[in-house]
């Protein structure tokens, strides 16, 4: 039906009429809602005018808005408008203003310190790494020399490293760049301690000087872990957590020597078969270091677990010791074992 227009009385506009639709458009528009919403405030609240700027209000969190008296518009002054805007303006958090300040203080300390004491540890990083490279060479070529520059390593890399740290000081102009120098000096032992460390731990089979006599050094070190582990008891907890964990990282160097370096070049030998089932031997001891590292190790069946583990691996070492390994490195020579060798020990290194 059509918008009846001409009713313009006191009673007219104080209520909003549902059927007049130009009514409930002008109702919408001033409050900024849909024409949906303004018919579904109207059937629930009625057409009451007051009533339905009030609810309006009320569902947008702001007071009602009262009727503003015919001829006064507020007006809108210079000073009234320069406070809106400051008031609009995001203010600046005790953060920003840190951040502000800092930030051009930390690029200075940048530039004037940790530049130049980068430069000065890099000569100690350079000849911390040759000592851990000089150490592997050594090592592969199974002498008992390897055995001397691995122990001699850590102290090589700490006289280096407290040579950068001298050098560092005496560049250093303030408390602050001391300070940095001192931590960039101990990053740069730390890394020359565990080159030292890897190579002291892997010239055991390196000294051996045979990837396959290297092997067997290897198997018989787990083996002597199973015996700590067997002979303790239930009150050892602490101490099966620690034999566990270091029977752990001694399998898990191991298997990843075996499988990137032996069983390759046995497959590649033609052998693939007893390749492929050693490296599916692996899969199981893997399974049984997660058991037991999930068990309650004061358990009786703890120990039971470790024996059922003891005995595959047991299996697994004949196999490869008297069996499978043996006609390989009889087939590859000197030179050939010499190099698979220098292969194995490389790949050792970098889990030891």
């Amino acid at each position: 039906m059509a918008d009846n227009k001409s009713n313009r009385g006191a009673r007219d506009r104080a209520t909003v009429a549902a059927g007049e639709t130009y009514e409930v458009d002008a109702f919408a528009k001033k409050h900024n809602i849909s024409r949906d919403d303004a018919q579904a405030l109207i059937d629930r609240v009625g057409n009451n005018r007051a009533k339905l700027d009030a609810a309006v209000a009320e569902q947008q969190g702001q007071p009602a808005m009262k009727p503003a008296k015919r001829g006064r518009t507020p007006r809108t002054t210079p000073q009234s408008s320069a406070t809106a805007k400051r008031a609009r303006a995001p203010k600046k958090t005790i953060s920003d203003t840190v951040a502000d300040t800092v930030a051009p203080a930390a690029t200075a300390v940048e530039k004037a310190v940790v530049e130049p004491l980068a430069k000065a540890a890099a000569p100690a990083k350079r000849r911390a790494t040759a000592a851990g490279r000089k150490a592997n060479v050594a090592a592969r070529r199974g002498t008992a020399r390897a055995h001397a520059t691995a122990v001699a390593a850590p102290r090589t890399a700490r006289r280096h490293a407290t040579t950068a740290l001298e050098t560092a000081k005496a560049g250093a102009t303030s408390r602050t760049a001391k300070l940095v120098g001192v931590a960039a000096a101990g990053l740069v032992t730390a890394f020359a301690v565990n080159l030292g460390r890897k190579a002291t731990v892997q010239a055991p089979t390196a000294l051996a000087g045979d990837w396959f006599e290297g092997i067997k050094v290897e198997h018989k070190a787990a083996l002597a872990l199973f015996d700590r582990i067997q002979a303790t008891d239930s009150s050892d907890t602490v101490e099966r957590t620690a034999l566990l964990t270091h029977l752990k990282h001694a399998l898990s160097k191991h298997a990843y020597t075996e499988e990137n370096v032996i069983y390759t070049a046995l497959r590649a030998w033609g052998d693939k078969a007893d390749a492929d089932k050693l490296n599916h031997d692996h899969g199981y001891v893997k399974q049984y270091l997660y058991e037991l590292a999930e068990m309650d190790n004061a358990e009786p069946a703890f120990l039971t677990k470790v024996a059922a583990f003891r005995a595959d691996l047991e299996a697994h070492i004949r196999e490869e010791e008297n069996a499978i390994f043996p006609p390989l490195h009889a087939s590859l020579g000197d030179a050939g074992n010499a190099k698979l060798t220098a292969l194995a020990n490389k790949e050792g290194f970098k889990l030891a």
